[in-house]
């Protein structure tokens, strides 16, 4: 059973929260994405892997930030193949009309002024746990010897 057979099964709310978009909407980014594949092999040629499961591992990418690695060993899929198939879903999606990305890029540079009004922050991000100023009343600083001097 791979990803998207998975997601498959949830409730709408249980999807949401596993994809980062709603059904409808990962709906019509299948229909864009499958535009494409019959765009770019209407000649013929090899499909490769399933344009469900392609935007399936690009949601769980830009929504978890797994590594490749991780990715290529929970779906058994080479990471260069992962690596592959979310560049593809996002070249399509960003050359579409309903999912331009690219614009926004255009429309935001940083240091000039801009008409976006919106700026979203990622809350899921953690604050990275550092030792206080005051470990040195718990550590001494000293190391203890692990390794014998084997040297005689």
């Amino acid at each position: 059973m791979n990803a998207y057979e998975k997601i498959e099964k949830l409730t709408d709310s249980e999807f949401k929260l596993i994809t980062g978009v709603t059904r409808e909407t990962f709906n019509e980014m299948c229909e864009v994405l499958i535009t494409r594949h019959l765009e770019e092999h209407f000649k013929g040629g090899r499909y490769g892997f399933d344009i469900y499961l392609r935007l399936t591992l690009a949601l769980e990418y830009w929504r978890e930030y797994r590594t490749f690695r991780h990715m290529a060993n929970d779906h058994q899929i080479p990471k260069s193949t992962i690596n592959h198939m979310i560049l593809w879903v996002e070249e399509a999606l960003s050359d579409s009309e309903k999912f331009s990305i690219k614009d926004l890029k255009e429309r935001f540079k940083p240091g000039e002024e801009s008409d976006i009004k919106v700026v979203i922050i990622d809350v899921e991000e953690q604050p990275v746990e550092r030792p206080q100023e005051d470990q040195e009343v718990s550590y001494s600083g000293k190391k203890k010897r692990t390794r014998q001097n084997t040297k005689s």
